[in-house]
């Protein structure tokens, strides 16, 4: 179902193009949840068909994003470290303080090549140290009990 945000189609779209540009720029923004939701399918809409990275997808871009500045910083970081899909994530955040609006985070989701997949299941290089069940260690017998009574009873 499309949200309408009870606004006229040319206010509503350009509401929509000034915040994909703000995202953009800025890899996040705070808006109100019902502005957030439609964000989120209209900037994945975008990246879709702008993740090609040929001429149509830079003349589309042009017509879409608000600043040439933005255009130049999509094709140039934020397309080559983005994901095949899914390209904006949406986190609600505590109710607006002076109506009580409630309010959501909009994320782009990049690829961090640095960073593991997963918190806590970093690619852990296995180590040239020996284990204790392959090495093994030659141990000189040097004193027993019985030596060791024998020379304290001799003392």
């Amino acid at each position: 179902m499309r949200r309408l945000l009870r606004a006229k189609a040319d206010y509503r779209r350009t509401l929509l193009r000034n915040q994909l540009t703000s995202l953009v720029l800025y890899e996040q923004i705070k808006t109100t949840h019902a502005k957030a939701k439609s964000l989120v399918a209209f900037a994945n809409k975008f990246f879709n068909r702008v993740k090609v990275a040929d001429l149509n997808a830079n003349r589309f871009a042009h017509s879409v994003l608000l600043d040439k500045g933005a255009v130049k910083k999509l094709f140039e970081q934020i397309i080559p470290a983005a994901r095949s899909s899914t390209f904006v994530s949406l986190h609600r955040i505590a109710d607006r303080s002076g109506d009580s609006a409630s309010m959501s985070l909009v994320r782009l989701i990049t690829l961090d090549k640095d960073k593991p997949s997963k918190p806590g299941h970093a690619n852990k290089t296995k180590e040239a140290t020996p284990s204790a069940k392959t090495s093994k260690v030659s141990t000189k017998k040097t004193s027993s009990k019985k030596d060791d009574n024998k020379r304290n009873s001799s003392s």
